[in-house]
């Protein structure tokens, strides 16, 4: 894709600028790579003092000590590097009496970087001086460094024959730090920085417009490069699921492409320019050395590596190959004597749990920094977290599969736990939900499921295909015939909706109180939800007030305390004869009072 001209315009004066700026950047201040602190020597050296003190002191020691410098005066001074521009040019082996090589370094370093800085300084002019065996090179009344008997030893040379060599290095350096300072030079370097910007730019355009263009044809052309990989009739890899793949992979190309163009980019224009010269070398070493370090390291941990990915494909498997099975067993085209088709999912995920739990004991040992004190310090945390802060999660956890496996329950079943009635409506391992008869939402941890009674008012008619038996009392008094209730109430159940007729309904007498008698009704309905239950008691309740008025049965138990007529009945009106009348008080005669008293006062025969 061609870049518009007008950003080609935008990145160009970007780039002019940018080559403005270093231009000025080096005339104006000194190099970045160069900034270091100033030591007391390097300021007293500016002021031009160290280099007479050190002169003289030197030639008084030529005077006085003359054969006093032998082999011995090399110590176990290290030696120093003597640097321009970064780059080395020599080292001090040896040290004067006095002078560290350290010291030295740095001091002749301040000198030749002063003198190249000083254009005016023709390097035509660069010589060496020789007073009393030492060797001065200096330049214009400069003095750059000295060298003594002791330096030609240390470098295995004669004295003459090491100050031209170092004469020259310094010559040689000093031209070449002037050279990339010069603007010819920077323009140049600032053109080919501008064309590798270009060129970069141009590529990341092309790879913004070609992946998104490929994986486009990709997604809708046709299906001649692909197949879908089958194993009988389980797809192992479809089509579109290929396809997905060839453009993640085409994705992780471009930014791999950009990393290494970013990676090569960098370094090179920062190279050009003696200022980030040192910055760009830098950027090199350190990425490849800690590459090094990271492919070597990669390469000792190939053989876990290798374990690892072996387990991960195992258990990746293993958990597809689980699911199959469990849900042929969950659809029933796969029975097992004893085994639910409801256990299938939880089943599926516990053995799920199990494969992961073993994978990760296997893993663990081999992961990077499995033995690092952090790593033991995190599990150790979590296994305190696990202990202290999840003993009830763990314990509704339990709860959850109890529920599951004694098939207490499920979902759609009108079951009672303790005084929460409803229907089912969800059951998770942590928790269940019913909704009682007023829409109301309980939820109830199962910890509390395992240690409650459950009552399942809908597992009888699901399970055994028996219907559901429901049951209510009445009391009624010893002058009422119980074989008039039984066919009142018996009659009264048929006349109920949703009151099956086989088994028929029938009647208990379930005590014989002092003063009544309790009968119960149990019919039976295959209706388990509460409002249809509410339903059926409701319209059962009607018919037995309606059918014991009708045969003349009050639905009364006879020790009420009357502050009435007691003898009125309770009866409706409408059920009542139109010639009712409501009978006395039963009092008995005084007559028969004498006569009772009249027996007792009879003698006995």
């Amino acid at each position: 894709m061609i870049i518009k001209a007008q950003k080609i315009r935008y990145i160009l004066i970007i780039m002019l600028l940018t080559l403005l700026c270093l231009v000025s950047v080096h005339f104006c201040m000194p190099s970045i790579a160069q900034i270091k602190p100033i030591s007391f020597l390097e300021l007293s050296n500016q002021k031009g003092l160290l280099s007479q003190h050190i002169l003289v002191q030197e030639l008084e020691q030529q005077e006085d000590q003359k054969d006093s410098i032998s082999d011995e005066s090399v110590n176990a001074d290290p030696p120093a590097a003597v640097k321009l521009d970064g780059k080395i040019l020599f080292e001090f082996k040896t040290n004067v009496e006095g002078l560290a090589n350290q010291e030295r370094a740095e001091i002749a370093t301040q000198r030749i970087k002063e003198v190249a800085e000083d254009r005016s300084i023709d390097m035509k002019n660069l010589d060496i001086r020789i007073i009393d065996g030492l060797y001065i090179i200096h330049v214009k009344n400069k003095t750059l460094l000295n060298l003594v008997k002791a330096d030609a030893e240390a470098n295995n040379k004669s004295l003459e024959q090491l100050a031209q060599d170092y004469s020259e290095i310094i010559k040689n350096s000093i031209i070449e730090y002037r050279k990339k300072r010069t603007l010819s030079y920077l323009g140049t370097r600032g053109l080919l920085s501008l064309l590798s910007t270009i060129l970069v730019v141009l590529t990341f355009r092309f790879l913004n417009w070609f992946v998104p263009v490929v994986s486009r044809r990709i997604l809708e052309g046709r299906n001649i490069l692909f197949r879908t990989l089958r194993l009988q009739n389980w797809t192992i890899l479809s089509i579109y699921r290929q396809k997905q793949l060839v453009i993640l992979s085409l994705k992780i190309l471009r930014w791999i492409i950009i990393f290494i163009l970013l990676y090569f980019y960098i370094p090179l224009v920062l190279s050009l320019f003696p200022q980030t010269e040192r910055l760009g070398k830098s950027v090199f070493s350190s990425f490849f050395g800690a590459l090094g370090q990271v492919w070597s390291n990669f390469i000792d941990y190939l053989p876990n590596l290798f374990l690892i990915i072996i387990t991960l494909i195992l258990t990746h498997y293993l958990i597809r190959l689980c699911y199959p099975f469990f849900k042929a067993i969950e659809e029933e085209r796969i029975t097992i004597p004893g085994f639910y088709p409801d256990w299938s999912q939880p089943t599926y995920k516990l053995t799920v749990i199990l494969i992961v739990g073993l994978a990760s004991a296997i893993i663990f040992p081999y992961l990077p920094g499995f033995d690092s004190p952090a790593f033991q310090g995190i599990s150790i945390l979590a296994g305190a977290l696990v202990t202290f802060g999840g003993a009830s999660t763990i314990a509704n956890l339990i709860g959850g599969f109890v529920v599951i496996y004694t098939r207490a329950f499920q979902i759609g079943d009108r079951i009672k736990i303790e005084e929460y009635q409803g229907v089912v409506i969800e059951k998770t391992i942590l928790s269940t939900r019913i909704r009682n008869q007023n829409n109301e939402i309980i939820t109830i941890p199962n910890s509390i499921l395992i240690v409650s009674k459950i009552i399942n008012y809908t597992a009888t008619t699901r399970d055994f295909d028996q219907p559901l038996v429901l049951n209510t009392t009445i009391t009624l008094g010893y002058d009422v015939p119980w074989r008039l209730v039984h066919e009142t109430l018996i009659n009264s159940a048929l006349q109920t909706t949703d009151i099956v007729d086989d088994p028929k309904p029938y009647v208990w007498q379930t005590s014989l109180d002092d003063f009544y008698i309790s009968y119960q009704l149990r019919v039976c309905t295959n209706k388990t939800t509460s409002v249809e239950i509410g339903d059926i008691y409701t319209e059962l309740h009607q018919q037995i007030q309606d059918k014991c008025a009708e045969v003349g049965i009050e639905i009364l138990s006879p020790h009420y305390a009357a502050v009435r007529d007691g003898n009125q009945n309770t009866i409706p009106e409408n059920y009542l004869p139109k010639n009712y009348q409501a009978p006395g008080f039963r009092l008995h005669p005084l007559e028969s009072f004498f006569k009772q008293e009249i027996t007792k006062d009879q003698p006995k025969k």
